[in-house]
């Protein structure tokens, strides 16, 4: 396992908000905050690969 720096908004999330991951290869994925987190951890470890 890697960990890799994030950034955290410090404003809280307005409806309509995206979350925006960035894969260390550049790959950028958009998700609406509330998706599943589940999701987007499985999203993000297939992109590792």
């Amino acid at each position: 396992m890697r960990l890799l720096p994030v950034q955290v908004a410090t404003a809280p999330a307005a409806a309509g908000s995206v979350l925006e991951v960035v894969a260390a290869s550049g790959a950028r994925v958009r998700f609406a905050v509330g998706t599943d987190v589940a999701y987007v951890a499985r999203l993000v470890a297939a992109l590792g690969r």
